[in-house]
């Protein structure tokens, strides 16, 4: 037998789907009708070290303003840098300097407009880097992304103030390498010292070159330039010995004398201490709805044309609260709940080839410091699936029934709220962004969808 039934939950002209069971008076009923409040929050800075990505330039977005991406590490050469064969005799040669570039390796991550220029410069840290130590005592608060020593995608350290190497250049990350030119007089009088330093020794240890000659390099997208945002592989594979490993270098080529004869060859350097390495990412919303933004607070997608906003990188994140799930389950001890599914739908031809929405999406719990505290542990991340047909039913989809199956059956009156967060350990590898329609988008509205049944006496 089919019974139909109406369910105050919040849309009265919304029939749900039922269905009594003969023999057993067990009616099941599914509602798609739970409003789904979203707001936007901006979140404090967080570690960005030891990721294992360089992330680099600048772009602007219309609704969140203007982004930029720049990178701190450490750098020393691998095995023995060339020296030669007789200090004393300073007319015998046996290596003769050809020329040197830096090698940035795509790893194929990519926000912005790919067809415009775009000037890079690297420039010498003169400050020695070291790790952070976390705030802590007096009762506060971490997000699940401070916890532990490390560097802050607002850390800067001292820099040269003029760059070391420079180059304009259009980003391809579906390409394997960018290549830039390093300046003969700077990588020549490098390439002397190493062969004649034996006063100092920087070249003799890696250590005691990144201690006591150069501490570290620093790379950054012009600012008078804004096309995208890229990312770049550290080393995708530091254990490795093989040829095809990609990594960041500063590679110097230079022939060798061998029996006679002048051979090509080259030695690199490579990202040291890789816990130090960190992206310093920076936003400017002026002129934006998210303007008035301040850490930790949050903005009403009503406020901002009923879209809300998640962004790696920058600390943007989507506050959910369910207003309505717990009252409605509140006293009705006939009612359990059978299964409950989230749909988070990207708003329509927000995310054309090149600003890509994030690949996954995490829950965390908050609570009103807008903090991201612990990650859902049980359907709490989802990964997209594109509608590419139509465009209409691409998605996010979560199975939320864990969570709140818990939170319906324990003693506070309201379910936790949750923040969505670009999935992944590490927040500060690329600025994907969505645009996320809410529950009265007129497109594609944000959904809780459960289903429960009813014991009927």
């Amino acid at each position: 037998m089919i019974v139909s039934s109406i369910w105050a939950c919040e849309d009265p002209n919304t029939l749900a789907v039922s269905r009594v069971f003969s023999g057993n008076n067990l009616q099941t009923i599914y509602s798609d009708t739970f409003s789904v409040f979203t707001s936007t929050v901006q979140l404090d800075s967080f570690i960005s070290s030891g990721s294992g990505t360089i992330l680099l330039g600048r772009y602007h977005d219309d609704s969140l303003g203007h982004v930029s991406a720049s990178s701190y590490f450490q750098i020393s050469y691998v095995g023995k840098f060339p020296k030669e064969k007789s200090l004393q005799d300073p007319s015998a040669v046996s290596t003769v300097f050809d020329s040197a570039v830096v090698v940035f390796p795509y790893n194929h991550t990519v926000t912005g407009d790919t067809t415009k220029l775009i000037t890079i410069n690297g420039y010498e840290v003169t400050e020695q880097m070291q790790l952070r130590t976390p705030p802590i005592g007096n009762g506060l608060k971490l997000s699940v992304f401070n916890y532990g020593y490390g560097l802050y995608s607002n850390s800067t350290f001292t820099r040269s103030t003029d760059p070391i190497f420079s180059g304009t250049v259009k980003l391809f990350p579906h390409t394997d390498t960018l290549s830039i030119r390093v300046p003969d007089s700077f990588a020549r009088k490098w390439f002397l010292l190493a062969k004649h330093d034996s006063v100092n020794h920087y070249f003799d240890n890696p250590s005691n070159f990144v201690n006591s000659f150069f501490r570290g390099m620093y790379v950054e997208a012009d600012a008078s330039t804004e096309a995208c945002v890229a990312g770049f592989v550290v080393n995708d594979n530091p254990n490795s010995s093989s040829k095809t490993t990609r990594f960041f270098k500063l590679r110097f080529y230079y022939k060798t004398l061998s029996n006679g004869l002048l051979k090509p060859t080259y030695q690199d350097f490579t990202v040291y201490n890789s816990t130090l390495q960190f992206n310093n990412i920076q936003h400017d919303r002026s002129g934006t709805k998210l303007a008035p933004l301040q850490p930790n607070e949050g903005i009403s997608s009503r406020l901002t044309g009923d879209v809300s906003y998640v962004q790696a990188g920058t600390g943007l994140a989507t506050r959910l609260d369910f207003p309505s799930v717990k009252a409605f389950f509140y006293n009705r001890p006939a009612l359990t709940l059978n299964a409950a599914y989230l749909y988070v739908y990207p708003a329509g031809g927000s995310y054309p080839k090149n600003t890509l929405p994030p690949k996954q999406l995490q829950l965390y719990s908050t609570d009103a410091s807008n903090i991201p505290l612990a990650p859902l542990q049980l359907g709490g991340a989802a990964n997209i699936s594109y509608d590419y047909q139509y465009g209409l039913n691409t998605q996010y989809a979560f199975d939320l029934f864990s969570y709140l199956y818990g939170q319906i059956k324990i003693s506070q009156n309201f379910v936790t709220p949750l923040l969505l967060i670009p999935g992944g350990s590490n927040q500060g590898t690329s600025v994907q962004r969505l645009y996320l329609g809410d529950r009265i988008h007129p497109n594609t509205k944000i959904q809780l969808k459960l289903f429960y049944s009813n014991a009927q006496k």
